[in-house]
């Protein structure tokens, strides 16, 4: 079967298409390269917008039969399923790159002072520069990597946040730049892909009967076990806050605007209850 695959046309979006044949060894396809509603938001410099645009617009190509796959970087998918559609999150690499990178400009020694000017617009990583660098001097940035990175060495900002997996999937070196590996955990899915199907497709059996399948197993487990927090919160991966879960265990924290908590466990109702008795809840609620 030739399948077809939908994507979105970034450079980065792109490389994930090829991670996906190349783990999944599909030799035939046709790329259907498509703009959605969360592309067209960031290229009007929005940066507060529910990231399942980038994925709802797609999903409608699947459901209507236009292709028979699409792409998706996880942390996009959005925490809540869409009917009729299945998913598997996968990654090409045993290792899963997980943290942030904070990038300094062109020819900037990599340390790091609080009255520097830090580009992000990820609430997330904005609270998490506060609390965890003390930042003071936070600033928007959208657009795609090598966008930031211009923007960044055209002295808009002094450093920038962004994502390893993606720098690393698009083989981007920073030359002549330094940067440090920031340790706090990160986003949902940071790192992984996401391949989706319709429910009963011809796709389906495609996917489920590849060894990738089975060997995703322990993976999807973790990303359903932060997923399944998400919902409970009713959260997502633009509210302010940070999960990772390991086998059966899963840590992470919740920022307010002054305070922030942490929480781990390998109990969801557990973990949930924990939030609770820490204001959790009521810190989640303080940007809307």
């Amino acid at each position: 079967m030739k399948l077809k695959i939908a994507s979105r046309s970034s450079k980065l979006a792109l490389k994930q298409v090829e991670e996906f044949n190349k783990t999944f060894l599909i030799k035939e396809y046709d790329l259907f390269e498509t703009s959605t509603k969360g592309d067209e938001l960031s290229a009007k410099g929005e940066t507060l917008f529910d990231k399942g645009n980038f994925v709802s617009d797609i999903e409608e190509l699947i459901l209507n039969d236009s292709v028979d796959v699409a792409i998706h970087s996880a942390k996009d998918m959005p925490a809540k399923k869409t009917k009729g559609l299945k998913h598997l999150y996968f990654i090409e690499n045993p290792e899963r790159k997980v943290k942030d990178l904070l990038i300094f400009r062109k020819d900037t020694e990599p340390n790091f002072k609080s009255e520097m000017k830090l580009g992000t617009s990820s609430l997330r990583r904005k609270m998490q520069a506060k609390f965890h660098m003390n930042a003071t001097n936070i600033e928007p940035l959208n657009g795609n990597i090598d966008t930031r990175i211009k923007k960044l060495n055209d002295g808009q900002y002094d450093c920038i946040i962004l994502a390893e997996a993606g720098i690393s999937r698009l083989d981007f070196l920073i030359q002549n730049q330094n940067y440090t590996r920031l340790d706090h955990a990160t986003c949902s899915g940071q790192g992984v892909l996401a391949v989706q199907w319709k429910e009963g497709s011809s796709a389906e059996s495609i996917i489920e009967s590849s060894q990738t399948y089975k060997d995703m197993a322990n993976l999807n487990q973790e990303i359903n076990m932060e997923r399944e927090l998400l919902v409970k919160l009713n959260a997502d991966c633009n509210s302010a806050i940070s999960l990772f879960a390991s086998g059966d265990y899963l840590k992470g924290e919740i920022y307010g605007l002054e305070n922030f908590i942490s929480f781990s466990g390998n109990d969801i109702n557990e973990i949930l209850e924990d939030i609770h008795k820490k204001n959790g809840i009521k810190l989640l609620h303080e940007h809307n």
